[in-house]
């Protein structure tokens, strides 16, 4: 079990003692590697002036390593059992904050006291995807994200166009993040293991998206369309997001071929299809 002190993180004898097993639905894979939580920390840039939000502390291996070096780390678990453990070693480490509640409902802007946060997170794999836009869209209250995701999410994420991987997740982050792969990390560096690899990227917001963007609901909507079918072209894929045979007009406007597949698009030139349906008024 992990000692006051938070000096040592045992997630497995904690699960023992209380007879339990972590949440498979909460994707719970709890980081025990010293050397890949003392990386994250050294990528993240903390110093003792950092303000840090970090996502699914669990039992605290990555909480009180930031906490050593930041002046404040708000953690939010979902899993109540894990928060009040969490909660009890606190007492020693008032530069920690501890909200027991989901990520994807917390209210981000409440965290901000005046300085942009850095983010530093094991994030839960059941719910990277969504906790990912959710963090895009509180943007302008971050300095850097520090992110240790499922292999298959960070190359989607980082993936460039032509990728298999590539998707709208890709060109969503892209479009407003400079995305940076770090480091790959095994299996045996989590408790219980999971199946696959991680890996950990580095997130820094650009201070301008690579295209104008005035409604980000309806850049969202046309980048789902679009990659709605892999094998559909552009043409037809787009029109769930268009008004009935705007399509056409909307790519030639843009001047992008309609036979095009979502997958070969850049963020640019999904930037220009967004402008001209919006110019154009054909958006659904």
């Amino acid at each position: 079990m992990a000692e006051e002190n938070g000096s040592e993180f045992k997630p497995r004898d904690y699960f023992s003692a209380e007879n339990a097993r972590p949440s498979k639905s909460l994707g719970q894979n709890f980081i025990t590697d010293k050397r890949v939580i003392e990386r994250i920390v050294s990528e993240a840039g903390i110093t003792p002036d950092d303000e840090v939000l970090e996502i699914g502390p669990g039992l605290g291996a990555l909480t009180f390593a930031l906490a050593r070096k930041a002046a404040r780390v708000v953690a939010v678990e979902k899993d109540a059992r894990l928060a009040e453990r969490l909660r009890g070693l606190l007492p020693k480490w008032p530069n920690v904050e501890l909200i027991c509640g989901d990520a994807l409902d917390v209210d981000f802007g409440v965290l901000y006291k005046g300085r942009r946060l850095k983010v530093a997170a094991n994030l839960p794999y059941s719910v990277s995807s969504p906790i990912l836009v959710r963090l895009l869209r509180s943007r302008a209250l971050f300095s850097t994200l520090v992110l240790m995701l499922q292999l298959e999410v960070g190359e989607r994420i980082s993936s460039p166009p032509g990728g298999k991987e590539y998707g709208s997740l890709s060109v969503l982050i892209q479009t407003y993040f400079d995305v940076k792969l770090l480091f790959r990390v095994h299996p045996s560096s989590f408790w219980p293991a999971p199946k696959v690899d991680s890996v950990v990227l580095k997130l820094t917001p650009l201070p301008e998206p690579r295209v104008p963007i005035a409604d980000e609901a309806v850049y969202e909507r046309i980048l789902r369309a679009a990659f709605s079918s892999r094998r559909k072209m552009l043409g037809n894929s787009l029109g769930s997001a268009l008004k009935k045979g705007a399509a056409d007009r909307v790519l030639a406007a843009a001047g992008i071929d309609r036979t095009r597949r979502a997958e070969t698009l850049t963020v640019e030139e999904f930037g220009a299809i967004y402008s001209e349906a919006v110019k154009s008024g054909e958006i659904t």
